[in-house]
């Protein structure tokens, strides 16, 4: 029996915005926190790394059942977050066999895509599952628990790059478009995307 579960990592601070948080922009109504949130709690137990408790973001989540865990500002880096957030989910849940992981700040993955995953692992549970889009390989990515130990050694801004590299059974889920690689980080990304897709 395989069980995956979603961590969504959310506790960096936005700084290229210039003061704006990127994760609280509107999209179709929604805040893009509260969307890529509701696709993944929509599809099971879903995690959330924080920067602290009570940051604003806590407050968009509120209607949903999500875990959070806070990184109380000691790091907030993407390795950091991950190892943070791979420690409580193991603490939590001895029973979870895949992880996907998605950075909070991507504004094309849906319920869909994150289904792909779940069904994904089934199919091959041993194997690490990578996005891929026409731009290449980007995120969500999929961790099976014999790499649990690896991600909770990271640190940092160190991602899981590393350890995918050294992975010779690593599986790509294709998708169409930037689908896996557009994040937007600054306030011209996001008018420019949002420019994009008015035409």
């Amino acid at each position: 029996m395989y069980k995956c579960v979603t961590l969504i990592l959310s506790a960096g601070y936005s700084t290229r915005m210039r003061g704006a948080d990127k994760l609280l922009e509107n999209i179709d109504g929604m805040t893009q926190l509260y969307r890529i949130a509701k696709a993944a709690a929509e599809n099971g137990d879903t995690y959330i790394t924080l920067p602290f408790r009570n940051h604003p973001r806590e407050e968009v989540l509120a209607p949903m059942s999500i875990n959070k865990i806070y990184l109380d500002d000691k790091n907030t880096g993407m390795g950091s977050s991950i190892a943070e957030g791979v420690k409580n989910i193991q603490s939590e849940d001895v029973n979870v066999t895949g992880i996907i992981i998605i950075p909070a700040d991507m504004p094309l993955i849906d319920y869909n895509a994150i289904q792909a995953f779940f069904t994904a692992h089934s199919k091959f549970p041993q194997s690490i599952i990578q996005a891929v889009d026409d731009n290449g390989p980007g995120h969500p990515v999929l961790f099976p628990r014999k790499y649990f130990k690896d991600l909770m050694m990271l640190e940092k801004e160190i991602g899981g790059r590393g350890i995918i590299k050294k992975s010779k059974n690593t599986k790509v889920l294709k998708f169409g478009g930037s689908v896996a690689t557009l994040d937007l980080d600054t306030p011209e990304d996001w008018e420019t995307w949002r420019n994009g897709r008015a035409n």
